[in-house]
Formats: structure tokens, sequence, C-alpha cells
């Protein structure tokens, strides 16, 4: 027995020897891993007074800086640039450090009301007095669009509003209107031909000029996006020309850096097969379960690669379903707003 235990003596201490030394390596291993990852997270602090906050979220993001944000209102100042940083510029800190930002806040913050299924002299009364805080501001109209009443719509009434009740803006931000046409008694020398006026459409929401048209039974086409000039002009139509196949309306869209709850969504698809399409947008309103449904497009030919395409506006999470009548399902769009 004691021969054996001998002779297992020299290999145990073996097995020792080399289970210390795969330790010993193993430690030394993650001891510089764990140096190298910290002296990686190291960042450098950039100078962002002056710009947008928009400008810089991302490459605060990706900086991996835990951003918080504080306002103050200079009215004379630009809205949404920021005032001061919490960490001087060109200062080295951890990565998940702390930075607070005060934002300027140039125009009074309100919360867009509900003017849906009011008269258009009532919508215009509540639009003109917006509680901003402790005080009230006016919210500018950017438009006014009429279409033909449908089914018991009342006349003269708001059936539509972008931006969309609810959303937290400034108030400098313009309201456009979707309203119902006044009776007949009240038009005064209109004839019918105006309402096809391709003036009367440049410059008012695609949305809402598809509404007229789908109300209309006018077949349309929206062409290839081009990009505003100017911000405000995002998701406003930006030419329409009335031909015998049906209309044809330019649009300008401005692709976001991040998917925000309320926007423009600009949709493109070429469809697989000869068919009459259809499409739908549907959604479900805040606090409710039932699902609203809206047709955007109606058995409207299209030859095999033929580019169909859509501009929406989206307040929240909406679908969109392409479908052929006799191809079936073309395309769904499912779309989120997540900032």
């Amino acid at each position: 027995m004691k021969e054996k235990f001998l002779k297992i003596l020299p290999y145990s201490g073996y097995v020792l020897f080399v289970g210390l030394g795969l330790l010993v390596f193993f430690v030394a291993a993650f001891l510089v891993v764990v140096v190298r990852t910290k002296e990686e997270q190291k960042v450098m602090m950039p100078y962002v007074i002056g710009k947008n906050y928009i400008e810089v979220h991302n490459e605060l993001q990706r900086l991996q800086l835990k951003v918080r944000l504080e306002t103050q209102r200079i009215p004379e100042k630009t809205d949404g640039i920021i005032l001061a940083q919490s960490i001087d510029p060109g200062k080295e800190v951890e990565a998940g450090s702390k930075l607070y930002l005060t934002v300027n806040i140039g125009f009074d913050r309100v919360t867009i009301p509900d003017v849906k299924g009011q008269d258009l002299k009532r919508a215009k009364a509540i639009l003109e007095k917006v509680l901003s805080g402790e005080v009230y501001v006016p919210l500018q109209i950017g438009g006014i669009t009429y279409v033909p009443a449908v089914g018991d719509e009342p006349a003269d009434t708001i059936i539509d509003q972008i931006p969309a009740p609810g959303k937290e803006t400034h108030s400098g931000e313009k309201i456009y209107l979707l309203v119902t046409e006044p009776n007949i008694e009240k038009k005064s020398n209109q004839s019918a031909n105006d309402v096809l006026d391709s003036t009367k459409f440049v410059g008012t929401p695609v949305p809402f000029v598809v509404d007229f048209l789908q109300r209309k039974k006018i077949p349309y086409r929206l062409k290839e996006a081009t990009k505003p000039e100017f911000r405000e002009s995002n998701g406003l139509t930006s030419s329409f020309e009335l031909k015998q196949t049906g209309a044809e309306v330019g649009v300008y869209y401005l692709k976001p850096s991040e998917s925000l709850v309320q926007d423009y969504e600009y949709l493109e698809y070429e469809v697989d097969d000869d068919d009459l399409y259809s499409a739908k947008l549907s959604y479900t309103k805040p606090g409710e379960d039932t699902e609203v449904e809206k047709e955007i497009l109606t058995n409207q030919k299209l030859k095999e690669d033929e580019p169909v395409r859509f501009l929406i506006h989206r307040a929240g999470n909406v679908k969109v379903s392409l479908v052929g009548k006799e191809s079936g399902v073309a395309k769904v769009w499912k779309l989120k707003g997540t900032y």
C-alpha cells in the first residue's frame, strides 16, 4: 500500500502543479481583460453647448453617457439648443457617467387639444386659448382642408387633425384641420371645378389630400418623396396634378433620425402581380380596445413591379395592409414610435 502511495504521489504533485499554473494564468488573463476594459470605457466629453439636443442625442448615446435633461426658457434663444453641460468639454470620464444638460425651451410647451367633432368656429376658439403652465397661448392653424361629408357627418365639422390630440409640443407648431364642407347655402361663388384646383392642395398634409381623393373616388399615385427645404414642410403636398388616369401627388418627406411617437411615415412597395389593390390603415385608440380602420386606397389597378407609395401620419402604433383583390395580402407594415 505504501509503495502504491509513493508511486501516485509524484503524479498528484504534477497535477497539482499544473492546476495551480492554470489558475494563475486565468486569474492573470482576467485581470488584464478587466484593466483593458476599464481603459476602453473611458470617453472624452464633447462640447455640446449651442447645439440642438436632437443633433447630439445619438453621439451621446454612442458614448454611453446617461443624459439627464433640465430645461430653462429663454425666448430670445433657439428652441432645443443646449445652454449648459455638467461635465466640462475635453474631460475624460467613464462610460455610463451621468451628464446633465440644460436645454432651452424657446416656446411655451403645450398639449395638443382634441378638436375632432367640433364645428370649425368652436375649434378655432379652442386653439386660440391653449393652457401652457399657468398661462394661455394661441396655436397657429397651418391650413384647413375641406372634404365632402360622408354618411351622417355634419357640415363644417372637424373630422381629423395633425398633430393628433395629446401630443406634447411647443406653441410654435402649426396644427392642420380636415373639415367637412359647409352647407351648400353657405358657399359663396364656388364652382364645381374649384375643388380640384391644384393650388388648393399644395402645402396641405398628404394624408388629408388622400382623404379628399378617396371620398371623391378619384384614383391617385404618390410621386417619389423629395426632401423639403424647411423642416415644417415635412409631410406636406409639394405638387398636385389631375390627369385622365387620376391624380398625381408630390410629397415632401424628411426621414427622421429617431422614430417619434407621432410622425410621418413614407412607405413604398413594388407589387408582384397585375391586380386591383386596396390598402387599409388600422390602429387602436389610446385607452380603448376597439380597432379603427381607414381605407387609404380602393381597388386601384397596378401592374407587376409597379411601385405603390403611401405617406401617412402615425400617432402611436399603426398597421398598414396592402391587399390584391385576386392575389391576396401583398404587404403589411407594422409601424411603431419609440422616442
